[in-house]
């Protein structure tokens, strides 16, 4: 893949996680983006402060035309194709991408948290 091939492909990948975290945060809610690397691998972690993802879909959010969607205005127009694109991206890079809920001290959800882990270069 070309040097402009990668940056167009993980624009998209990156603009799809973030437009996510945007549609399902609450009014006023932190995004919070997070790049780090480790053991030969990049970590980038996308964090929202929404309302979580019900156990049963932090997998199959991931396919094709699945959205949690609670059809507000700002998330109800999403297609579901978003994170099955950066799933894509991510798994043709040889790396993982995976969802979970962010938990308080309490218990209680505060948000979600895409997790991506994408090999570096040699």
């Amino acid at each position: 893949m070309s040097s402009v091939a990668f940056i167009i492909v993980y624009a998209i990948f990156f603009q799809n996680l973030i437009d996510n975290a945007i549609a399902y945060s609450y009014p006023n809610g932190i995004i919070t983006i997070l790049l780090s690397s480790q053991d030969n691998f990049a970590q980038i972690l996308v964090e929202d402060e929404g309302p979580g993802i019900p156990g049963h879909n932090l997998e199959k959010i991931f396919d094709p035309f699945v959205t949690d969607s609670p059809r507000t205005k700002k998330a109800g127009s999403h297609s579901g194709l978003g994170l099955s694109i950066a799933r894509k991206i991510v798994r043709k890079h040889g790396g993982r991408i995976w969802a979970e809920n962010r938990i308080d001290s309490k218990g209680k959800i505060i948000g979600s948290r895409f997790a991506v882990h994408i090999p570096l270069a040699p």
